[in-house]
């Protein structure tokens, strides 16, 4: 993420900037304005599962969902059975019928499915709710269908009646292939992996597009489980378990160390990158490492990952936040360098350069950098706030050479040079407070400096007083 923590230090308090960042995804059903129903239509009466946990479905399939629940009670007590436990088509047809479970609503969905066809399948909705955004939702009592433009773009089964029925259908198949010990179904059993590996992708994207995050994180290592059944370890998959794990710890700190595991685990087993993300896992990490409390781990992958990934420049920004909260000018000037050189119309780095600079005692080549940063966004508070600063802080330098003169003429020469330098602070204070009208320290600095030179100027003394009774003084 491009973001920039300035740590400074002056006399007057300093804004931070950072970078935006774009967040993961939102589901369609999450945010988008006040839904009106456009339909009716009243709940169904509730029905157990039978014989398995779970909550109760009522559902545009109930009847399939009726008989897969009786067939799995007949198959639950085939289980039990001294000669049909022990066979694996037993287990097989007990997969199946989980899988088939799963699949009676999602199997048939895709992203994409024009909404008319939705109707055609699930006949009509209870409710089509609509949102401010035009996102529109069907809703069919346990499944709700989201739809942008007339298209599906993601699902939501609130109720289900069989609890992680992919899951129970992978134990089944291991079950199966335990005491299938002459391996006379292995074909038909890692084709059965093969089809809810399938499943499981779709599931974990749905589930990221919904921003169910912490879901999401438990299917992709549910995908990992599953790869391994089938005799490899899938590494995309671990990265996308710390992918969702890094977008839940915003919410739970926690994830941040399950990120980290699984992107490390990602990177032995021989994760590769392809295309722009390239380098994008060593920045993640990074960003795990600093919030598990490991700077020396983060700074590791941000230097191996932008040695191997110039051109990934995300990783370019963790070094120049890593030396900037360290205070190590040097270093950070050398990478925000890099970033300006690729990048020569990015007022936030051209005013972290400013800053930098002015730290390192280079004053005049740190007001170059704080007018590129203007010229570049002349909206932009920091750049105008911070040059004001470095003029403010060599006026209070001259006015204690002027306290040390020898002489009233010595004294007289320093006074009005300091100033000079404090009256170059208020147009840019000015305009600064023009971008932040209620920005209390530049109202009290600029009450400071007008006060200052009012016998320079009547128009200080009129601003004086504008700003004392914006102040209520």
């Amino acid at each position: 993420m491009k973001k920039i923590v300035l740590f400074v230090a002056a006399i007057f308090l300093l804004g931070a900037n950072s970078f935006s960042q774009g967040g993961p995804p939102r589901g369609p059903g999450g945010g988008g304005g006040q839904q009106r129903p456009a339909g009716a239509g009243g709940a169904g009466g509730q029905q157990r599962p039978g014989g398995q946990e779970g909550q109760s479905q009522t559902g545009p399939n109930e009847n399939k969902y009726r008989s897969l629940r009786d067939n799995l009670s007949k198959n639950e007590v085939n289980t039990q059975h001294p000669k049909k436990g022990i066979d694996p088509k037993t287990w097989m047809d007990r997969g199946k019928l989980f899988h088939d479970a799963y699949n009676v609503n999602v199997g048939f969905l895709r992203p994409g499915m024009p909404a008319l066809e939705a109707r055609l399948f699930f006949r009509e909705p209870r409710q089509v709710l609509t949102s401010e955004d035009g996102t529109e939702t069907f809703d069919y009592g346990t499944l709700k269908l989201y739809f942008e433009n007339g298209a599906l773009s993601t699902w939501e089964e609130n109720q289900q009646s069989f609890n992680n029925p992919l899951a129970e259908a992978t134990k089944a198949y291991q079950k199966a292939a335990s005491l299938d010990v002459k391996g006379k179904n292995t074909k038909k059993i890692n084709d059965a992996y093969r089809s809810i590996s399938r499943d499981l992708e779709s599931k974990l994207f749905n589930e990221y597009a919904l921003s169910k995050y912490q879901e999401a994180y438990h299917t992709a290592l549910q995908r990992v489980d599953v790869s391994k059944l089938l005799g490899f370890s899938d590494t995309t998959y671990y990265f996308f378990a710390g992918f969702m794990a890094h977008a839940q710890s915003t919410s739970d700190s926690s994830m941040w160390q399950q990120a980290s595991e699984n992107f490390e685990r990602a990177l032995a087993l021989g994760y590769k990158e392809s295309g722009e993300s390239v380098g994008q896992i060593y920045h993640l990490l990074y960003e795990a490492s600093i919030n598990t409390g490991d700077s020396l781990k983060a700074l590791k992958y941000a230097q191996t990952g932008f040695e191997m990934n110039p051109n990934y420049e995300f990783l370019m920004y963790d070094l120049i936040n890593y030396y900037l909260a360290r205070g190590e000018n040097h270093k950070t000037l050398e990478y925000i360098e890099q970033a300006v050189a690729k990048d020569p119309k990015n007022a936030n780095l051209l005013f972290a350069q400013g800053r930098v600079l002015d730290q390192l005692g280079e004053v005049e080549k740190s007001l170059v950098a704080y007018d590129a940063a203007i010229a570049a966004d002349p909206t932009y508070f920091d750049p105008y706030y911070n040059k004001a600063v470095t003029y403010y802080n060599h006026a209070v330098k001259l006015m204690d050479e002027a306290n040390d003169a020898r002489t009233n003429a010595e004294f007289d020469l320093k006074k009005n040079a300091a100033d000079d330098e404090f009256a170059k602070a208020i147009p840019l204070l000015e305009k600064a407070l023009e971008l932040r009208p209620d920005e209390t320290s530049t109202l009290e600095v600029l009450r400071s400096l007008y006060f200052r030179l009012r016998l320079r100027s009547p128009e200080y003394e009129a601003k004086l007083n504008v700003i004392n009774e914006k102040l209520g003084l």
